[in-house]
């Protein structure tokens, strides 16, 4: 009968949460939790190839590690990561640490092989941990598990970085191991949770599982990890207690995920969430969904075509400057919108002011005088207005449109992206004309409406509701349309150097509060 081993990776694959700042006090509790717990192996943290500060579980010596362990450490036996670092001055083996487990893409195999030798001759355990295993094609696991066998290590690893293996993309890359792998060598598992199916992989592996093969599987207190997490260990426990009669203690485990990780995912939550199983079900690196979310500008199936055309070239690493060219590319449909504007041009210069309306909370007090209003064209940028009817609605967010339901479509303004979505537009325009580009990429609707009006040659315009975005406050007029702020919508100097830039010759009339007026823009 195959031996079984739990191994905990809060500390370490956890610490991708918080840099891995859990405070000295907590890592020393933690372990000793793990402890009573009884877990196989607990993962302390990564090797670190400088010093750090006592409250970070990130390791520069051994022996630095020995003060967070207690006297007693009863069954369990302590692991350290390491990803990119040099071992050279790692100190022999004393017993503190039983196990290091080597982290590396596909393509740094020769820094494995080579450090795994410097960690097995300085008497430790050593886990080859390829990460990214969804990547791998046949023919490159072969390869490994060859070279592998060669440098016979304590463990080998299916790592599934991507969180994309379902049961039967697991059973493949099993079969596939244990048919090629020394028979010596345990098997270890870490899975991901985008897909939702960490715990039932993990209960498939072990009912598929050689007899004569060791096996080790990762979880973390509560799945606790980069976002969406991992394999939640309490599951485990309970899991191995029922079917396999192990005796690993639950009542410490939730000790500690009351006591030390609750508090941190009240901050930071982790856990199933869309972007991330789209991630999974397209096997991308995790960051090319955290980046199309962020643009705020993007429906789900949106982010899942997007996902799903990335090459196999760029799909392991993630590539910023690709994504924003393949996003660009979505986004700005090719369309002649010749006819469109040349009738908006003839319509909206009929009127002798212009007035932009966008849906920032100051609108929700402010009371537009009807003289203001008398012969203005009245454009509304991605919301509904519900005080009164503008001349036009102006929508370049495919999120916003969904939000807007009865609208008349005869003043409808859509830019290009939209085509596929509104059938019955009046009006579309290309959204490539209307974008601005510089070093900072920015799709800002307001400033698309402003460029839009740029074209018809109008010198004067009045703003309302174009408030700027503050932290800590409701940013929109109405609450439905309230989103996560992105980052780059706190750059107010940008916009700021945009409207100078662009749009100088704008005599710019701010009808309410906004960031944006200011001096530096005259």
């Amino acid at each position: 009968m195959s031996t079984i081993k739990l191994l905990d990776c809060t500390l370490r694959d956890g610490g991708h949460i918080n840099q891995g700042n859990f405070g000295k006090n907590v890592i020393k509790s933690i372990i000793a939790d793990l402890v009573k717990a009884k877990v196989d192996i607990i993962e302390a943290g990564f090797l670190w190839d400088s010093e750090t500060d006592e409250d970070t579980a990130k390791f520069h010596s051994i022996e630095k590690l020995k003060k967070y362990l207690p006297e007693d450490m009863g069954k369990s036996q302590i692991s350290l990561m390491a990803d990119n670092v040099d071992l050279s001055n790692l100190e022999p083996y004393d017993g503190t640490v039983e196990y290091i487990r080597l982290s590396f893409r596909k393509d740094e195999f020769d820094w494995a092989e080579k450090n795994a030798r410097i960690i097995m001759d300085k008497g430790y355990k050593c886990y080859i941990n390829p990460i990214h295993g969804s990547a791998f094609t046949d023919e490159e696991y072969l390869k490994i598990i060859e070279r592998v066998n060669k440098l016979k290590p304590y463990a080998f690893s299916i790592v599934d970085t991507f969180g994309a293996m379902r049961q039967a993309d697991l059973g493949r890359i099993y079969y596939l191991i244990e048919h090629n792998l020394d028979n010596e060598i345990t098997l270890g598992v870490h899975l991901h949770e985008n897909l939702g199916l960490a715990y039932s992989l993990a209960q498939y592996i072990l009912n598929i599982v050689s007899p004569s093969r060791n096996i080790t599987i990762d979880g973390s207190l509560f799945g606790m990890g980069k976002i969406p997490g991992n394999l939640c260990i309490e599951q485990m426990i309970d899991y191995l207690n029922n079917a396999y009669k192990t005796n690993y203690s639950t009542e410490p485990v939730y000790d500690a995920i009351d006591e030390y990780i609750m508090p941190i995912y009240e901050r930071v939550t982790w856990g199933y969430s869309i972007p991330y199983a789209l991630s999974g079900q397209c096997s991308v690196h995790r960051t090319y969904a955290e980046y199309l979310t962020k643009k705020e500008r993007l429906r789900t199936k949106d982010i899942r075509r997007l996902l799903k055309s990335i090459d196999r070239d760029n799909a392991e690493i993630f590539n910023e400057s690709y994504i924003e060219k393949m996003y660009q590319q979505y986004m700005g449909v090719e369309y002649d919108d010749s006819e469109n504007m040349m009738n908006l041009n003839t319509i909206i210069n009929k009127y002798k002011k212009i007035v932009i309306i966008a849906p920032g909370t100051s609108i929700k007090e402010y009371v537009f005088k009807e003289e203001l209003l008398k012969d203005a064209c009245i454009i509304t940028v991605n919301f509904i207005y519900d005080k009164f009817e503008p001349t036009f609605y102006f929508f370049t967010n495919a999120k916003r449109l969904g939000y807007a339901s009865d609208i008349d479509c005869s003043k409808l303004i859509i830019t290009s992206n939209l085509i596929d979505d509104v059938k019955d537009a009046e009006y579309t325009v290309s959204r490539n004309e209307l974008v601005y580009h510089d070093d900072i990429y920015c799709d800002d609707s307001t400033l698309m409406a402003l460029n839009l009006i740029k074209q018809f040659g109008r010198k004067q315009i009045y703003l309302a509701g174009f408030d700027g975005f503050q932290k800590g406050t409701n940013n929109f007029y109405n609450q439905i349309l309230e989103r996560k702020v992105r980052d780059d919508d706190y750059d107010v100097m940008n916009r700021i150097q945009i409207l100078k830039d662009a749009y100088s010759e704008f005599d710019m009339i701010f009808l309410t509060p906004s960031v944006y007026n200011s001096k530096a823009m005259v």
